[in-house]
């Protein structure tokens, strides 16, 4: 049961994510957008489990898709995530010159919290996740065919 319960906390915590995202979103907070990339990151470790692959280094986001097989219907519209990894640290640390780089433009971050969303649901629909109950595994962990 270890893996199903990692698996299934992993995209219900990518949920809250989202659910931070949004709240920070509409007080216009810089790190909405650092939000989003965590959920497609923790939305990726969670497809590369049920591959039986480590996610290797975190923020990599292009590295971790790379692992996922071509079979997985998945991957294309997973590597449309992987342009988050450079949000990783853009917004949460001033410049080596101490400068604050500018927040993406609100539609850019909605974008990506619609894109993640929908992604987020239809993977929790294949393992079995309710993403309402905490700690009740998945019912299933298999790679996405």
């Amino acid at each position: 049961m270890g893996v199903e319960l990692y698996v299934a906390n992993l995209l219900r915590v990518a949920k809250q994510d989202l659910a931070g995202a949004r709240s920070l979103l509409r007080d216009d907070n810089r790190n909405a957008i650092y939000l989003c990339e965590q959920a497609a990151e923790k939305l990726l470790i969670a497809v590369l489990t049920s591959e039986q692959k480590h996610a290797g280094i975190r923020h990599q986001l292009d590295q971790m898709v790379d692992q996922i097989p071509d079979e997985n219907p998945l991957k294309p519209r997973l590597r449309d995530l992987q342009d988050l990894a450079r949000f990783a640290t853009t917004y949460r640390y001033p410049t080596s010159a101490g400068k604050v780089a500018s927040p993406p433009d609100r539609s850019v971050v909605q974008e990506h919290l619609d894109r993640i969303d929908g992604l987020l649901h239809e993977t929790a629909t294949q393992f079995g996740v309710d993403l309402e109950k905490n700690d009740k595994p998945a019912a299933k962990v298999t790679p996405i065919r």
